[in-house]
């Protein structure tokens, strides 16, 4: 039986982070995409007015600028804590990681605890499992609460029936009262239906390219001035570590859907569990593989992901930033609006930001000059 710390709270953060020290996702049609696509550096989507400035309190720096104390990242060597995580999540979720991985056996999860009170027997953090090497599938991420009995630590990781009910019943030190009925909603069956509310994690107006992730429930998108936003409203939490290009970020929104982004650099300053709006700075692209020290290849980018019930969700069907996705099992995407506008991978893809597809400015009829063709527009 494992006893409970007998420090003041928080002391489990910095035990974990010692032994680390030590140890170590028709023509007209053509011509209206195209028109939106030249138009969109200078002019943002109709109705849609631009963003007020974000107030000093909520603006956010890089990750090497921030302040305060970090998460600690667990190894194999880690506290009897840690080790219960590690068993918790395993038991909750391998089923799941193993049907996500194509019937491979998850290997262990990587345990980040964010808060903790000792005194009364609380923790609360994220947990990553890994896809197997050779797997392209996008990483089982989650988020536990551990209690401390007589009998020892209990845990409830995401999607587990008691999850709800340890939020409701954490101290507002662990579990504050602002994440409180997120926490209770995620993980749940999110409702069904193509449409999500979110945006396409760049500026509105603005075209980034699609490009494959390998998995029918990631994309990637690169482009742009490299800066990914949020999507939508929601809190925010880390997952597999602190160290850019390598962890991964996770955003709860209000409807219980979340959004995961990896391969980032540059990562925000927003505290775990901090409140962010549609359009807040996440990261900046990079090449940096998800809870690995692996690069991927090809140019920086963002794998984007969409988590239903606290799984990652297929993306084929889901209307995001105006498109409803068409994203088959290989990972081949194609984005298309309601008026038949497609647009392949490869091809730049306008964040229509509210999904209204803005009235293209008249432009002179097409000729055969290469300076008008629409490849040429397409591809410039």
């Amino acid at each position: 039986m494992m006893s409970p710390p007998r420090s003041g709270g928080g002391s489990v953060l910095p035990l974990a982070n010692r032994i680390v020290r030590l140890g170590g996702a028709g023509a007209g049609a053509v011509l209206l995409v195209l028109c939106a696509v030249v138009a969109q550096a200078t002019q943002a989507p109709r109705g849609r007015p631009a963003a007020a400035p974000e107030p000093a309190s909520q603006r956010t720096r890089p990750a090497h600028a921030s302040r305060g104390s970090r998460p600690a990242e667990t190894t194999a060597k880690t506290t009897p804590l840690v080790r219960t995580i590690r068993a918790a999540v395993l038991r909750q979720r391998s089923t799941i990681a193993r049907r996500e991985f194509g019937g491979r056996a998850p290997q262990a999860p990587t345990v980040l605890l964010s808060r903790s009170d000792a005194a009364k027997g609380w923790a609360f953090g994220s947990s990553v499992i890994a896809p197997p090497d050779g797997v392209d599938a996008p990483p089982d991420a989650s988020l536990f609460i551990a209690r401390h009995l007589k009998t020892g630590w209990q845990v409830s990781v995401t999607g587990a029936p008691t999850f709800a009910a340890f939020a409701k019943h954490a101290p507002s030190d662990v579990v504050p009262d602002g994440e409180r009925v997120l926490l209770a909603r995620y993980g749940k069956a999110a409702a069904s239906g193509a449409a999500t509310g979110l945006e396409l994690p760049w500026g509105p107006g603005k075209s980034w390219t699609m490009r494959p992730a390998g998995d029918p429930r990631a994309i990637a998108f690169a482009g742009g001035d490299g800066r990914v936003l949020a999507p939508g409203p929601g809190r925010l939490y880390r997952l597999c570590g602190r160290t850019s290009e390598h962890a991964m970020l996770l955003l709860i929104h209000p409807n219980g859907l979340a959004s995961t982004f990896s391969r980032l650099t540059a990562l925000t300053a927003v505290e775990d569990g901090g409140a962010v709006r549609t359009g807040t700075y996440l990261g900046t692209t990079g090449r940096g593989l998800p809870c690995s020290t692996g690069q991927a290849p090809g140019p920086a980018s963002v794998v984007f992901g969409v988590l239903s019930g606290g799984r990652p969700a297929a993306l084929d069907g889901l209307r995001i930033g105006g498109w409803t996705l068409q994203v088959a099992a290989s990972g081949r995407a194609v984005a298309a609006t309601r008026s038949g506008v497609r647009v392949e991978q490869g091809d730049p893809l306008l964040n229509l930001g509210d999904g209204v597809v803005p009235t293209p400015a008249p432009s002179p009829t097409l000729t055969s000059s290469p300076a008008t063709s629409p490849t040429t527009v397409a591809s410039s």
